[in-house]
């Protein structure tokens, strides 16, 4: 099986659920905060990075499972290095920041964490991440925490979307 990268623009829409400290949860309001949905849009710049934006929001106060106390929405923006893959798994790290907003203020965060992949066709796939937010000091309104994410992609080649180089039946 050949190893490689999966370069081309992804498009997502999932779920995922923010956890605080015991410590942090009292001034939160919240320990696990769930959000649905989270959307995000992936763009490679190389072979190996891709640019990641994602968009947060909890509009389900009560999930069954979960019951939000808190509001939370959140902006995120990531670099994303891409590993090899191993048959239709991509793994990857990344680094980036987020803009999130609670019931207090909006909080800059500074972020790293991994992700990967499972792709079940040429088009579809599951996407699963675990990212650490930071939230400095300074700031009141939020404090650091880790979200996990689960969404479903679908993968599309950008150049050949809106009339873009057409291969020749002689390909």
């Amino acid at each position: 099986i050949a190893q490689d990268t999966k370069n081309t623009w992804e498009i997502g829409a999932g779920v995922s659920i923010s956890r605080f400290s015991d410590e942090d949860a009292s001034f939160i309001g919240d320990k696990n905060i769930f959000q649905v949905p989270r959307l995000n849009l992936t763009m490679p710049i190389s072979e190996r990075l891709s640019v990641d934006g994602a968009l947060s929001f909890n509009t389900i106060d009560d999930a069954g499972f979960i019951e939000n106390m808190a509001k939370y929405f959140s902006m995120d923006a990531s670099l994303r290095y891409n590993f090899n893959s191993l048959s239709s798994i991509y793994p990857y790290v990344f680094a980036g920041g987020s803009l999130v907003g609670s019931e207090r203020k909006t909080t800059p965060t500074l972020n790293v964490g991994a992700g990967v992949t499972y792709w079940f066709s040429e088009r579809w796939g599951v996407n699963t991440q675990l990212y650490y937010k930071h939230s400095f000091d300074s700031y009141e309104s939020l404090r650091s925490h880790i979200q996990g994410t689960l969404s479903l992609v679908y993968s599309f080649d950008w150049d050949n979307l809106f009339g873009g180089p057409k291969k020749s039946p002689c390909d």
